[in-house]
């Protein structure tokens, strides 16, 4: 529903991002509040694995058009992860470890200011010279809210929501902590965890098939497919969090082993029905 455009800041002398709503997203109410939103959450984030947001405001394109909001951020030089991932397949596991640990540390500084990102998938992570940087904090939410609007709508990408997000349960940082899982995955075998076009496959993905494990073999040590296992767990409180989690992967990345065990519940973690099948168990 945006746009971002490499722009230059005649003021400062440097070059920014900016970020507008398309045309056909200007007329929304909605989605014009989710711009503001993003700026009044995002403004107080000052982590290195943020992209920094600098400034806001808007304007009139012209007398006929409501007033378009727009964001000026720093400018990530580099491509987001799902194009690294569509051009160079699956990651070698100390670099995964490395850009998942980033993301996590930026998930970290999130919640503790009361933030949860809510989007966490591989198209909002730049891929910067200085480390992964996590980006679009237009679906954020204080914890505590629900994913579900008043319309009735579940905000998220499907593939990469947790699975009480599907049934309007109060957000949390877990809901971050299981999409991170699940980008770990992505970074490791270069696919998403529930492939599909449309929403309608990726939903009827997650209905038929359990969580996924991840590919077995030797490339990935035992350690880090406990760590993956335990983002996923199906119930929120068992999962690690975000901190825990960057401070396991940086570990990882440096090639330093992972605890035998996180936690007693992992190696339980993947051994329930999927979530989707659970909660819709609990739900009929």
């Amino acid at each position: 529903m945006a746009v971002v455009h490499h722009a230059d800041d005649d003021v400062l002398k440097r070059p920014v991002a900016v970020k507008t709503l398309d045309r056909g997203s200007a007329m929304d109410d909605m989605r014009r509040t989710a711009v503001r939103r993003e700026a009044l959450t995002a403004a107080g984030l000052v982590h290195p694995n943020i992209v920094r947001l600098l400034d806001y405001g808007e304007s009139n394109a012209d007398a006929d058009t409501a007033r378009l909001p727009f964001l000026v951020m720093e400018l990530v030089a580099g491509g987001t992860l799902s194009a690294r991932l569509a051009e160079g397949g699956a990651m070698p596991v100390r670099e995964a470890a490395r850009v998942c640990a980033q993301i996590a540390a930026g998930l970290a500084a999130a919640h503790n200011n009361g933030l949860v990102h809510h989007d966490v998938k591989p198209g909002n992570i730049m891929m910067a010279r200085a480390g992964a940087k996590l980006a679009d904090f237009g679906m954020a939410r204080r914890a505590g809210e629900t994913t579900i609007d008043r319309s009735g709508y579940v905000w998220g990408t499907p593939a990469y929501l947790a699975p009480e997000q599907f049934y309007d349960q109060p957000t949390t940082p877990a809901v971050d902590v299981y999409a991170l899982g699940l980008v770990m995955r992505a970074c490791l075998t270069g696919q998403p965890a529930w492939p599909g076009r449309t929403v309608e496959q990726v939903l009827l993905a997650r209905a038929c098939t359990p969580v996924p494990r991840l590919p077995d073999g030797n490339r990935v040590p035992d350690g880090l497919v406990r760590l993956y296992q335990s983002c996923l767990a199906r119930v929120p409180a068992d999962r690690p969090s975000a901190r825990r989690v960057a401070r396991l992967l940086t570990d990882a990345a440096e090639g330093r082993p992972l605890p035998h065990r996180h936690k007693s519940f992992i190696g339980r973690a993947l051994t329930r029905t999927g979530p989707w099948n659970q909660h819709r168990s609990q739900k009929s």
